[in-house]
């Protein structure tokens, strides 16, 4: 979804009309109808006042966030992947004691240390 996009949809969803919507902004209904095709991107100063207006964040106008979850929408990185993989091996018992222990991450423990039901596939042998 692109920037102009996203303000067209907080523009229909809201109950006033685009004449309403620009007079409260301080902005002409051409302004905002440019903002609305794409042709003109508003500044930071209006991109504020828009965020405001429509109670959403300014991230989510510009398309860094998601409307649902505000999570920013990076990318996940390989290191998020492997670590997704492992946690859906474990039981749900050693889900729950990771999430609340966070050995993993804060004391640099090695994970296999902390979950040893965890069968840790041998290492081949070097020849």
């Amino acid at each position: 979804m692109t920037m102009a996009e996203r303000i067209r949809y907080l523009v229909k969803r809201h109950p006033k009309s685009r004449q309403e919507i620009a007079g409260d902004l301080h902005i002409s209904a051409d302004s905002l109808g440019n903002y609305i095709t794409g042709r003109r991107c508003p500044d930071a100063d209006m991109l504020r006042t828009m965020a405001i207006y429509f109670q959403v964040s300014a991230d989510y106008i510009l398309c860094v966030t998601s409307a649902e979850t505000d999570i920013p929408l990076v990318p996940a990185m390989e290191q998020e992947e492997s670590l997704l993989c492992l946690f859906r091996a474990m039981t749900p018992m050693q889900r729950e004691v990771f999430l609340h222990s966070g050995y993993g991450i804060t004391n640099y423990t090695s994970v296999w240390q902390v979950f040893p039901i965890i069968e840790v596939p041998a290492k081949p042998e070097e020849s």
